[in-house]
């Protein structure tokens, strides 16, 4: 019980720190003459998103496990497509910003991409069993 509960706390910090230091780069890109004011919010997005992809890795069979990274994965995935659009416009702050800190620019897409991928692992290593026999593609060849 102890393990458990230790390995829960764990990977809540992790998850805590991985959606700081994205809310520390994000500021740090919003401030002065960096140039991507909007980082911000994507970044208090990060802050809630990293801990429940974390924390989704507590249990492998649990369907509320399974819950909680299917909704960090369509929160991340809703708010790229908000970091997608804003990337296509004309006068992209994205690109200004990556023009004056490549890498802290690069650090925070590292970070943002990270959780949402553990969160996608997740999902894809622990698909319940009814699941995998559908996606099997030896279905209807009779096991020949």
């Amino acid at each position: 019980m102890a393990t458990s509960r230790s390995f829960w706390v764990v990977l809540l910090l992790l998850g805590l720190t991985i959606g700081a230091a994205g809310l520390a780069l994000g500021s740090y890109l919003a401030s002065g003459n960096n140039g991507w004011p909007s980082a911000i919010w994507y970044s208090v997005i990060g802050l809630v998103g990293a801990p429940v992809s974390f924390l989704s890795w507590t249990s492998r069979r649990s369907r509320r496990r399974g819950v909680m990274a299917g909704l960090a994965l369509a929160v991340g995935l809703f708010a790229s497509m908000g970091l997608m659009l804003d990337l296509t416009h004309e006068t992209s702050q994205i690109s200004f910003a990556w023009s004056q800190v490549p890498l802290a620019v690069a650090a925070w897409i590292f970070l943002w991409v990270s959780w949402q991928a553990l969160a996608l692992a997740r999902l894809i290593l622990f698909e319940p069993p009814k699941l995998r026999r559908r996606l099997s593609s030896r279905r209807g060849d009779s096991g020949i």
